[in-house]
């Protein structure tokens, strides 16, 4: 018991740290320190969702709770000014570089916009895979150990591949990337991530062919924008690295009705990103065994 207490108290002190250190901008060439950064501004996007200053995230788990549960992530709720963001950018390059998607009139057609929504959210899972693998110092050396590191590693590769295309491509004329917008009812959610895990083929194995064969993973970039009357829906991916899949995922969006909008929402939700949330209302209609992490959500209201 006392074993697990010092386990415990360790992850505490990593998790404290992981916040308190000072990260550098994800600028190029920028050696400033970055600030708590939100993916999705909170005056415009997350004010539509929040209900008095509170929002409910999907979040670790506390250390000492995982000595009587298996679930590692829940969701929980968080303030505002604490949703959805991470230590990113400095001040200057927060403000300057992202002021076009920061006001009440966003065109979501824009190309740069579709573009900085995206690159936000690549350097968000960055910057997650490298708290990480702090994490993963204090795990038992072992073989898991070894290829969850090596996993995590190669991952923030190919981001960063992923993020140098974004920062060439802000600044040239032509499009290196494809966006789908898309508009929906308003539903009190959102979302900004990145994923690959949407082309398994399970009865061809596709997706461990392509990672055996391919230099690194064909991904979509995925932004859940909520507005005062509508759902905005941005996802994108680089015109060099497409999958026949990824784009039958991608078209798999439109023309939703209702049922299956919520649907598909609460299946990325489970299966592929973990920065997204919901309002507290919301979260009070979900069943009760689902807020343990291991069941659906209904999403119907």
């Amino acid at each position: 018991m006392d074993e697990y207490r010092d386990i415990e108290n360790e992850f505490d002190k990593l998790e404290r740290s992981l916040v308190k250190r000072k990260w550098k901008c994800m600028c190029p060439n920028c050696n400033e320190h970055a600030i708590n950064s939100h993916l999705l501004q909170r005056n415009g996007i997350l004010n539509h969702v929040a209900e008095n200053g509170h929002l409910y995230e999907m979040r670790g788990q506390y250390v000492y709770n995982l000595r009587y549960t298996n679930v590692l992530m829940e969701p929980q709720k968080v303030g505002i000014n604490h949703a959805i963001s991470f230590p990113l950018f400095c001040g200057k390059h927060d403000s300057s570089l992202f002021r076009s998607i920061e006001g009440n009139h966003i065109d979501f057609d824009d190309y740069r916009t579709q573009l900085l929504f995206s690159y936000r959210s690549i350097c968000s899972e960055i910057r997650k895979k490298q708290f990480n693998i702090e994490r993963f110092r204090l795990l038992t050396e072992n073989q898991d150990k070894f290829d969850v590191l090596l996993g995590t590693k190669l991952g923030i590769c190919d981001l960063n591949t992923y993020k140098q295309l974004v920062e060439e491509n802000l600044n040239e004329s032509d499009q290196k990337f494809t966006f789908l917008h898309l508009t929906y009812p308003f539903l009190p959610v959102y979302a900004s991530g990145v994923t690959s895990n949407y082309f398994i083929d399970e009865e061809n194995n596709s997706y461990m062919e392509h990672i055996a064969i391919e230099p690194m993973l064909d991904s979509i970039f995925i932004n859940i924008i909520p507005q005062h009357e509508s759902l905005e829906i941005i996802i994108g991916y680089s015109n060099d690295h497409i999958h026949k899949n990824l784009l039958n995922y991608i078209k798999s969006w439109e023309n939703l009705s209702w049922e299956k909008l919520q649907q598909q929402i609460w299946n990325l939700f489970e299966h592929s990103i973990e920065t997204w949330g919901i309002s507290p209302s919301f979260y009070d209609k979900m069943p009760q065994v689902w807020k343990y992490g291991y069941t659906s959500l209904n999403f119907n209201t």
